[in-house]
């Protein structure tokens, strides 16, 4: 298990970056994928986290601890990923939860939107989700704290880093997380059939919401279950970047013309 996260969280990261970078490539788009930066930078936690894991994990099983006891207390406070871990599942799940959100609001009230989704108020948003994901890494320390109860390893995951109520609570939080946002994609494509576009845009964008359903949904399965969700995270993560590769061409368009500039892909 050590050695599968660190390739997954090296790939997880490379793909959040490309994904910032094409978010994050012209003012105008800053302004448009606000949500869905934060998002990724969520997201980019998660990957972090992904490598921390696996080299704190591979360095207890080198120094021959791995297999030994440790206390809810000793896992949290004695080593160094699962605080990313609590963060980078929470904070995303959260921005996630705001995007579907926007999604909804965007498909169902389009003339309320701007009003709601103003760039100032994405930005309080922006901030309460990331202090929501602080106070909870706050609630997990405070349960952890002098918590004497035996693991039987060193694996220390958040189940075992934390009172049993802060786990439970932590999976049906993201589990209702992305409930949330197969919800917002089902309305999409409702009303997408409603008020059907015609011809090869109509085609193209139905195929998206689609897959975006199907891996939605698949990742809900694989949240659902404490001993595979983060497997199901990172998946979603690399999953968007295919995604969005395949059906947005101005994603394509700035990818290369940043492969270009870097030198990387021949100018054509």
């Amino acid at each position: 298990m050590c050695i599968y996260y660190l390739p997954i969280g090296t790939i997880a990261t490379l793909a959040n970056f490309i994904n910032l970078a094409m978010y994050m490539h012209t003012k105008e788009r800053r302004k448009t994928y606000m949500c869905f930066i934060a998002l990724e930078l969520g997201e980019l936690i998660n990957s972090v986290s992904f490598l921390l894991t696996g080299s704190g994990r591979l360095e207890l099983l080198r120094t021959h601890h791995f297999y030994m006891s440790h206390t809810v207390h000793e896992c949290f406070y004695g080593t160094f990923w699962v605080h990313s871990q609590i963060l980078g599942t929470e904070i995303p799940t959260l921005f996630l939860i705001m995007t579907s959100v926007e999604r909804i609001v965007a498909v169902c009230w389009p003339e309320r939107f701007n009003k709601i989704f103003t760039e100032k108020k994405k930005g309080v948003m922006i901030v309460a989700c990331t202090l929501l994901g602080l106070a909870s890494l706050g609630s997990a320390a405070a349960t952890s704290y002098n918590n004497a109860i035996l693991n039987n390893s060193g694996h220390c995951g958040i189940i075992h880093s934390t009172a049993e109520w802060f786990a439970t609570s932590h999976f049906v939080f993201i589990i209702v997380g992305y409930g949330v946002s197969l919800l917002s994609l089902v309305i999409m494509k409702i009303y997408s059939m409603k008020f059907r576009m015609t011809g090869k845009q109509g085609s193209r964008h139905d195929s998206k919401t689609n897959i975006l359903i199907a891996f939605t949904g698949a990742s809900l399965l694989l949240v659902a279950s404490p001993s595979i969700v983060m497997i199901g995270l990172r998946m979603i993560s690399i999953a968007n970047m295919i995604i969005n590769f395949i059906f947005r061409a101005d994603f394509r368009q700035t990818f290369f013309r940043c492969m270009n500039a870097a030198g990387i892909v021949a100018s054509t």
